[in-house]
């Protein structure tokens, strides 16, 4: 049976403590890395929901929000762009808080990934100017886990300026994501 993986704090619950070293046992919303995203939506919900853009079009992100999530406000899925059964290459849980609460809590929570991942290369807390935000002026707030296989656990915050958060209708947001060595890689090399 898989394994969720949630925060002891913003009333999220962990079940089952103990050191884990395969990323696929943990789920957002009840769905784990490499999953079909037709298991959990239907192609169209998919299809109609918020995109963002790559300039490299290998992959898309699907940002969808359901009032069946018990835990995050929304979630983004990726998936290779051409990929007839959208298997998950990147999962985030997104919940929406604002930045000087969110690094309170992600400070709490590092210590209890420590103790889950105790085989993963850990990652210090960086502070960055996000890609979107050509001013500089939007933040991301995060830290790293990775395991043997490549694939990852990333806890951020994000800090958007007022700017971008009137312009896109934007909020701070608690971000959890459970990804694979290939989307960071994209991810890494092809900014917006």
């Amino acid at each position: 049976m898989k394994k969720f993986l949630v925060f002891l704090i913003l009333n999220f619950l962990f079940i089952n403590p103990f050191q884990a070293d395969d990323i696929t046992d943990f789920q957002i919303e009840g769905i784990s890395l490499y999953d079909s995203a037709l298991q959990h939506f239907s192609k169209i919900e998919i299809e109609n929901s918020g995109k963002v853009a790559y300039k490299d079009k290998s992959y898309t992100t699907a940002a969808i929000s359901s009032s069946k999530f018990e835990t995050y406000q929304s979630i983004q899925i990726t998936y290779k762009t051409n990929d007839e059964k959208f298997i998950i290459r990147d999962i985030a849980g997104d919940k929406y808080i604002n930045y000087k609460k969110c690094m309170e809590q992600l400070k709490k929570t590092n210590d209890e990934f420590d103790e889950l991942f105790p085989n993963a290369k850990k990652d210090n807390l960086q502070t960055y100017s996000h890609p979107v935000d050509k001013s500089g002026n939007s933040k991301i707030s995060d830290i790293y886990w990775s395991f043997k296989n490549g694939d990852l656990i990333v806890l951020s915050c994000y800090n958007w300026s007022s700017q971008i958060q009137k312009k896109n209708n934007w909020e701070d947001q608690l971000r959890i994501a459970i990804g694979s060595k290939e989307v960071h890689d994209f991810f890494t090399s092809n900014p917006y």
